[in-house]
């Protein structure tokens, strides 16, 4: 950094040759043909490392030229939920079959399964229509009621157990897409537009049939989100900005500051991005949204601490290019510690078993180091320019210092119970760490979206009525030497649905036995029903039952309740399924499926990133004790770095709320600036105890110096978050606390728990400075 100042003093042409060098590559990087590879890749490995698809294995054999998926409700791309006081009615049946012919007859629309593709169950093989013609008597569809409500294809399945709800899977024709609205509104304005007409010409005397049209499914949650997170996202990061806009320049009582220190935040994330495109980094979703926030903060805290050196040095009488020399010397050293540490810790990222979470690391790692050249490069820049000469004017009219001072006689009253404050700070972090051992990964669609969206409440009245949208299949595999006609099969499938029945959690098994019961004889006489195998439809038997592979498969639902309740329930199914094995002699059971796979790796990911900050906070240790040649430091520092973070953690265990996604990100981002903070401290620190003096007096000096840097970063981080508590998003109000909290426990650490470990392991510290004072 003394090498820098220098280069800065005698050829500042260079920063500026730096600047324009690498925003010009950045500006390359966005280019349109750069965009088009990237998203080419995107779409690649989403095709790749699409959790919800089957295995390979299973994938083969869902797609087997014997097989129809014409059954296959799992590869529905939305649900079409219809409540209706009384289905069973003439009126209601022409107006249900009206709104199919009006959904079926939309370009975007390939099918639409109702009850009329249901095909009935008899011993006589006749396909009958489970509901009856729109002309049939009015007890016909009376005797019509039971029938439905019994198929096994039916109940549970395509109908609710009450019969007031159909939930019709609904598959899209994408080479007719032309915006998202068609998926969703498209469809249904057309339901809600037949079911209108048709009802209008309902008998007077009996009234017309009180419908309710709503859709459900991956793509309306998929769409239902994206335009919340877009809503959200433009009206919050316009009051957050705006509001930490004006605090600014209330502190920094003059515009041109202002602009400076929020500009090279900005320039770290186009440059970041630019970058990154333009040498092939993918940067994943996760990485898209947290990686600019982190860049920000960290650019953000790391410019307020360069300004505020530049500002004191100007209003010291230091002309514009000489201030900014002795910022970059100054202050430099900690803001590339700041940035070297925070990388090292995503860097550890990049060890976790998930590839999603390595491809994050990555991403954030480049753009921390990435945001420090931008902010050493363009704030000492540009405050050396024309338009830096009233930088410094306000400056003493700031009203941060005053509060800075008015802390001093708190800091008074830690520094004389230096070991009180030292033990004490130390058990209360290590207490709420075992109190933060209690939280627990989970991820659910409840937290991802808005609970008034209508494509959440579907799913929330699906959940209820039928169990759930999404679908887990169990599978059974019997050996050669069993005949696919053996009653032994349909023995082994019930074997597997009593297991599934047991779990509350997971309902509605469908499988060839369910169908083969519905038939005449004893629902356990398994040889008799194998006799009416060959009645059922070839399309039915041929997706629950694969004899050319010696498989059959039972399918069951599966609710959103998140994750941390399902990993449980996977984890008996599977045990169970494995001790069948011994019941039943050369037979091979084994779970597969979305949900399971979705469970798990999204289980994984929070578990990766979890470790990892406990990783990360190890290496930072580490980095702090080698840069400072001191391991009282390096330990004294994971107090006030580990404080926010175990503070937010038990503050998330008293709500009751469990680790999210959006809470790790959280975590992750707030490290950073924890780190940040302790750094500048510490850096500071040292200088000033390699001065001379008692330790005290160096602890009063660092406070004055960076006190006013970080309760300004303080201010503005938490405005610019507490507009997001708003949110009618869970995941953006969860994460906006967590940050609030995060960023506030930070100072308190930095400036009441550092601070007294400094002066109670003071005999431990060498006065011999790393840094250059």
């Amino acid at each position: 950094m003394h090498w820098l100042a220098v280069c800065f003093s005698r050829a500042r042409w260079s920063f500026t040759l730096v600047l324009v060098a690498i925003t010009a590559l950045a500006v390359y990087g966005y280019r349109p043909i750069s965009t088009e590879r990237a998203e080419v890749r995107s779409l690649e490995q989403l095709i790749e490392e699409d959790d919800s698809r089957p295995t390979e294995e299973a994938e083969d054999l869902l797609d087997s030229s014997e097989v129809t998926n014409a059954f296959n409700l799992n590869r529905s791309d939305a649900f079409l939920v219809v409540e209706c006081d009384d289905l069973f009615r003439p009126e209601a049946a022409r107006a249900l079959r009206a709104m199919e012919r009006a959904v079926e007859d939309l370009p975007i629309v390939d099918t639409l399964l109702g009850l009329d593709d249901v095909p009935m169950l008899n011993v006589f093989g006749f396909a009958e229509p489970l509901l009856p013609e729109n002309d049939a008597s009015p007890e016909s569809f009376r005797q019509a009621r039971p029938r439905i409500l019994n198929h096994p294809l039916a109940r549970g399945q395509l109908i609710s157990s009450d019969g007031k709800t159909l939930m019709m899977p609904l598959i899209y024709d994408w080479l007719y897409l032309e915006s998202n609205e068609d998926l969703t509104q498209g469809v249904l304005e057309a339901a809600r537009a037949a079911i209108a007409q048709e009802t209008q010409r309902s008998p007077a005397d009996a009234g017309p049939p009180e419908f309710r049209v709503r859709i459900t499914g991956t793509i309306p949650l998929f769409i239902a989100q994206e335009k919340a997170f877009q809503r959200n996202q433009f009206i919050f990061r316009g009051l957050g900005y705006g509001l930490a806009f004006v605090l600014s320049i209330v502190m920094f009582r003059g515009l041109s500051a202002v602009v400076i220190v929020s500009a090279a935040p900005m320039l770290g994330v186009f440059w970041s991005f630019g970058l990154l495109k333009l040498f092939g980094v993918y940067i994943n979703e996760l990485a898209n949204v947290v990686m600019p926030l982190l860049v920000s903060m960290i650019g953000l805290t790391d410019g307020v601490h360069l300004l505020v050196n530049i500002r004191r040095r100007r209003s010291a009488g230091a002309d514009r290019r000489e201030a900014s020399a002795w910022a970059i010397q100054h202050v430099g050293v900690a803001c590339f510690l700041t940035s070297l540490t925070t990388a090292i810790g995503f860097a550890s990222l990049m060890l976790a078993d998930s590839n999603y979470v390595r491809e994050f690391g990555q991403v954030c790692m480049y753009g921390v180091l990435i945001a420090f050249v931008a902010v050493i490069v363009f704030i000492p820049l540009v405050a050396s320019t024309r338009f830096g000469n009233s930088i410094h004017r306000g400056e003493e009219r700031d009203f941060v210092r005053p509060l800075v001072e008015r802390f001093m006689p708190c800091l008074e009253w830690v520094l004389a119970r230096r070991g009180f404050m030292s033990i004490a700070s130390v058990l209360v972090t290590l207490g709420m760490f075992a109190a933060s051992l209690a939280l627990r990964p989970d991820n659910r669609i409840a937290n991802q979206l808005p609970s008034s969206t209508e494509a959440y409440r579907a799913l929330s009245h699906c959940d209820g009525q039928f169990g759930g949208i999404q679908f887990l299949q169990l599978w059974v595999a019997w050996p050669e030497a069993i005949s696919s006609e053996s009653p032994e099969i349909l023995e082994a499938i019930q074997s597997v649905e009593q297991i599934a029945s047991q779990e509350t959690l997971v309902s509605h098994p469908l499988s060839i036995r369910n169908m083969l019961a519905s038939f005449p004889g004893s629902e356990n006489d398994a040889r008799t029903q194998m006799t009416f195998l060959s009645l059922l439809p070839e399309a039915l038997r041929g997706f629950f039952f694969r004899p050319a592979d010696r498989r059959a498969l039972v399918v069951t639902r599966v609710q959103d309740q998140g994750i941390a309740e399902y990993v449980p329930v996977f984890d008996r199914l599977e045990a169970e399924l494995a001790e069948l094995g011994s019941v039943h002699p050369g037979f091979q059971f084994w779970l597969d499926g979305g949900p399971l796979f979705r469970a798990r790796d999204l289980y994984q990911i929070v578990v990766d990133l979890t470790t990892s900050l406990g990783t990360a906070s190890v290496i930072i240790l580490v980095v702090l004790a080698c840069v400072y040649r001191s391991l009282t430091i390096g330990l004294i520092s994971v107090v006030p770095n580990m404080f926010p973070l175990v503070a937010t953690g038990t503050l998330l265990v008293v709500m009751d709320q469990p680790l999210f996604m959006s809470s790790v990100c959280a975590f992750t981002v707030c490290l950073g600036i924890a780190v940040d903070d302790t750094i500048h401290f510490l850096s500071r620190f040292q200088q000033e105890y390699s001065a001379g003096g008692p330790v005290e007096d160096a602890i009063r000096r660092t406070v004055r110096s960076v006190g006013s840097a970080m309760v300004m970063t303080t201010i503005i981080l938490v405005a610019g978050f507490i507009s997001m508590l708003l949110s009618d998003l869970p995941a953006h109000r969860i994460f906006a606390a967590m940050a609030c909290v995060t960023i506030t426990s930070a100072i308190l650490g930095d400036l009441i728990a550092l601070p007294a470990l400094l002066a109670y392991f003071e005999k431990r510290l060498s006065r011999k400075s790393t840094l250059r004072a």
